[in-house]
Formats: C-alpha cells, sequence, structure tokens
C-alpha cells in the first residue's frame, strides 16, 4: 500500500508528472488515493491502487518506458 505523501509519476499527453500521494482510503489490497496537484474541474481525480504499474508509476525511469504508449497516460482533461 502507497503511503501518504509518497511520490509517484504519471503521463500526460506523453509528459512525466510527478505529485504526492493524498488522500488514501481504503485497506492494503483494495484502496484509493488522489494526486496532489492532479484535479479536474470538480477536485482531484480518485485513483484505484490497481492503476499502479498501468497510469501511476513509482519511479521516473518506469513512467519513461511508457511516454510514447498513449493507453498509459491519465486523462488531462475535466
Amino acid at each position: 500500500m502507497l503511503k501518504e505523501g509518497t511520490v509517484v509519476f504519471f503521463l500526460i499527453n506523453g509528459y512525466i508528472m510527478s505529485g504526492r500521494v493524498i488522500n488514501i482510503e481504503g485497506n492494503d489490497e483494495d484502496y484509493n488515493f488522489s494526486i496532489e496537484g492532479y484535479a479536474g474541474c470538480s477536485g482531484p481525480h480518485i485513483i484505484a491502487s490497481r492503476q499502479i504499474h498501468r497510469t501511476v508509476f513509482l519511479t521516473q525511469e518506469e513512467a519513461k518506458k511508457y511516454k510514447n504508449n498513449p493507453q498509459m497516460y491519465l486523462s488531462s482533461y475535466c
């Protein structure tokens, strides 16, 4: 389980972005979280833990591997 304040990386339109994990809810096996600075019109996006290594990455190097794969991007719209 991620910890509050952990820095994670994500891709938006091919750019590697980073932010700190906030608002963790759930248990060790299945939880949701938000990333500080990644929000839409109605506030922070809620991200499921199953998105780790799919659209949210634990290292910049991991994110870089998927920089040219739009299926691995987080959405950039409201």
